[in-house]
């Protein structure tokens, strides 16, 4: 027999009943959830927080007399692999999510391995990669006409993820499909994104809270003794360790951020299919059609 869900993906639900079945999904699913994205998204992540800081680290680093075309050039190049690092962050962090779920559908949470995982993504990294490629672009382009149509396309490309992952949709086709979904349900969606950002923002602030500690009183010890800012960024061996540490638990907090809001975000889209198209009922039907037959054959 196999495994069944203790959470019903395809399911209507109300405002308060998506955010409910994220925690639900997080409090039965914390540790083997949270092992594949470390294994998997992890060092990815390790990797950008590391290059951010590091960005704002030549910020305090520099004086106007560094300022020159070479540096400029310099930072360009640094602030647009920063750039393309966050792309992929935004592609392999929902991949693995959702992989995690369609593991969660067959599988016991204790039972769900990496394989299964990687399995789930199959090629649809490139799939989502571009998504979130040309969906920045025509972000960026809406935000041109006013700021309203961009935050509108915002939000309705925020179900690009579930469509590509959970219907195995091209980035074509995904890009008229989260209109379709969202339609008439344009502000519950908005909503949810502002809550839970700000709640995994929170979360992930106590994670950054050691580094800013830290930092802000070495800033503001070396303000006070008349010290020269630009030597900030010259870290120590000591220094540098604690930077990696750093980097780690900001990583950790990164994971629980996105998750929190990729998670909610996948509630929205199933309930949103239910709605519009009654998936879950009809697995149902077909599920008891299916064992109807079964007796029938025992006769």
């Amino acid at each position: 027999m196999g495994y069944t869900p203790q959470i019903e993906f395809y399911k209507k639900r109300q405002f308060g009943d998506k955010i409910n079945a994220t925690f639900t999904f997080l409090r039965e699913n914390a540790w083997p959830y949270i092992k594949q994205q470390l294994l998997i998204a992890g060092p990815l992540l390790l990797i950008v927080n590391i290059m951010m800081n590091q960005i704002g680290m030549d910020f305090l680093g520099f004086s106007e007399e560094d300022i020159n075309a070479d540096f400029i050039i310099n930072m360009l190049e640094l602030y647009g692999l920063a750039l393309i690092s966050n792309l992929i962050t935004a592609t392999v962090v929902p991949i693995v999510t959702y992989s995690y779920m369609m593991a969660y559908q067959e599988n016991g949470p204790e039972d769900i391995s990496t394989a299964m995982v990687l399995r789930n993504m199959g090629s649809k990294f490139f799939n989502l990669f571009g998504f979130n490629l040309i969906s920045s672009i025509l972000i960026i382009i809406s935000m041109f006409f006013f700021v309203l149509p961009g935050i509108y396309v915002a939000v309705a490309f925020s179900l690009g993820s579930s469509i590509i992952l959970f219907e195995k949709n091209n980035p074509i086709d995904a890009l008229g499909r989260v209109f379709t979904l969202i339609k008439g349900k344009w502000w519950s969606t908005f909503g949810l994104i502002i809550i839970m950002g700000i709640i995994g923002y929170v979360v992930s602030a106590l994670f950054s809270l050691p580094r800013t500690l830290l930092y802000g009183m070495k800033v503001f010890t070396t303000a006070v003794e008349g010290g020269d800012l630009t030597t900030f960024a010259d870290m120590g061996t000591g220094e540098q360790a604690l930077n990696i540490f750093f980097s780690v638990l900001e990583t950790f907090g990164s994971i629980l951020l996105y998750s929190l809001m990729y998670i909610t975000l996948a509630f929205q889209y199933f309930n949103l299919v239910e709605r519009r198209e009654s998936r879950g009922l009809m697995n149902k039907i077909e599920g008891m059609d299916s064992v109807e037959e079964e007796d029938d054959d025992t006769f």
